[in-house]
């Protein structure tokens, strides 16, 4: 089961990667990574081992569907699970299975749903 484990958070919204990060230490016990760019979570992704990433899809410069690509096809990376968060409910759900994620979630969430929803996905 996943009650413990070690997660990357993958967002340029700083306020929104603090929050997530700390709703997931605290109401569930992970140990939570976090970089603010497509690029910087691409390194740090490969560094670490990981059970699960969270990517924001609209981010500057690398969106979040081009680092699921490459985390994807990064054999260090390629079984990691990944969670799309998105604000935007009109995503193109075959660009979505493309990217070879576990799911999608949506924001605005609940800070102590989160971490039952992310479990959920990525069974």
């Amino acid at each position: 089961m996943l009650d413990h484990f070690r997660a990357l958070i993958i967002d340029d919204d700083r306020d929104l990667l603090k929050l997530i990060q700390r709703t997931l230490e605290f109401t569930a016990g992970w140990e939570v990574h976090t970089a603010p760019s497509g690029a910087s979570g691409l390194e740090l992704a490969r560094r670490l081992g990981l059970n699960v990433i969270l990517v924001d899809v609209m981010m500057p410069e690398i969106d979040g569907y081009e680092v699921c690509r490459r985390l994807k096809a990064d054999p260090a990376t390629a079984a990691v699970p990944i969670v799309l968060l998105t604000a935007r409910r009109d995503l193109d759900e075959h660009r979505v299975k493309e990217t070879g994620a576990a799911g999608v979630l949506f924001k605005p969430f609940q800070p102590e749903d989160l971490a039952r929803r992310v479990r959920e996905l990525c069974q």
